[in-house]
């Protein structure tokens, strides 16, 4: 491994429990492909370099000569601490110590975003089948841990990332039960966001929020009971959550097309929605995606994707490495 291969790159998507890597090989124009994917849990080593190291040692191969790593933290020049674990790192000496020419730091949903056209077909579903405005901007929305908002505009060369803080823009209720709940999540909050409703904890609070507006006591379920319930009884309160979440996530999808121009297409992202994936036809969300008086057909003209796998941060690693940067 001491020969450095440019046609390969190290990727990374770290977050405060866990840190994913690969080893990506292709381009952007014709599509990478992952090889020796490992997932490892960071209380298993004291620092990032040591789980690099890990999975260098790993590593059959010639090694990468350029890295992306996408990380659950806020980038700027100099070191970087992730939010949620005790890692941190400088890209410049982390890039010396594992023996490559470059590493470049992102933020997770940046990477996400960035992968998100780049996963396989089988890996993702169409919501709607229609198409894309070409050279048009596109949206990706996640929501997960939190909701990320980030928007790929088409330039020379390839695709620029915007990434954003689109989650915390204001809740829009628009039915009583919604308004209720909005006012439920401000009044514990101060101010209801979306990614308070939209995101592991925001299933949870809309499900506080019901439980409280019907004067029963909350029983103190976790998102994951909230959608196997959903999924497996049509009649329990979880369904009842699952529907006020997919139609706020249409309100919220349609709201984000219209503000930037997303044209290109809307893609779904993050790791709630392959598990209630099958509820989406039924529910809500395209209903409200799309319905917004004189700007109806405009939105009805943007296809939406759901990403089924959870490739898509390692690939835009991998296009980003490949790039330079963002």
């Amino acid at each position: 491994m001491s020969e450095l291969a440019p046609g390969l790159y190290l990727t990374a998507d770290i977050g405060g429990t866990n840190a994913r890597f690969a080893i990506a090989q292709g381009s952007a124009a014709d599509g990478f492909k992952l090889a020796h994917v490992r997932r490892f849990k960071n209380e298993d080593f004291e620092h990032l370099a040591d789980a690099a190291h890990a999975f260098l040692q790993s590593w059959d191969g010639p090694l990468p000569a350029r890295a992306c790593f996408a990380v659950a933290a806020p980038i700027a020049p100099g070191r970087i601490r992730l939010t949620n674990s005790s890692w941190r790192f400088d890209p410049e000496d982390l890039a010396r110590e594992l023996g490559l020419s470059a590493l470049v730091p992102v933020n997770d949903f940046a990477a996400q975003a960035r992968g998100a056209p780049l996963c396989p077909d089988a890996d993702q579903r169409r919501l709607t089948d229609v198409a894309p405005l070409v050279e048009a901007p596109i949206s990706v929305l996640g929501p997960g841990t939190g909701l990320g908002l980030g928007l790929l505009v088409p330039c020379a060369g390839g695709m620029k990332v915007i990434a954003t803080e689109g989650g915390h823009a204001g809740f829009a209720p628009r039915t009583e039960e919604e308004v209720a709940v909005g006012k439920f999540i401000a009044d514990e909050y101060g101010y209801a966001s979306w990614e308070r409703l939209l995101s592991g904890r925001g299933l949870v609070n809309i499900h506080r929020a019901l439980c409280a507006i019907e004067g029963v006591t909350w029983p103190g379920v976790r998102p994951e009971e909230i959608t196997v319930q959903a999924m497996a009884d049509p009649a329990s309160l979880s369904r009842r959550v699952v529907g006020l979440f997919l139609a706020a996530l249409g309100a919220y999808a349609g709201d984000v097309a219209v503000l930037t121009g997303a044209r290109g297409g809307t893609y779904l992202t993050g790791g709630i929605l392959p598990r209630i994936a099958d509820l989406i036809p039924d529910s809500a969300f395209e209903a409200r995606r799309v319905r917004r008086g004189p700007m109806t057909r405009y939105v009805e003209a943007i296809p939406v994707r759901l990403i089924l796998s959870d490739a898509a941060p390692l690939l835009g690693a991998a296009a980003i490495a490949e790039a330079g940067g963002l």
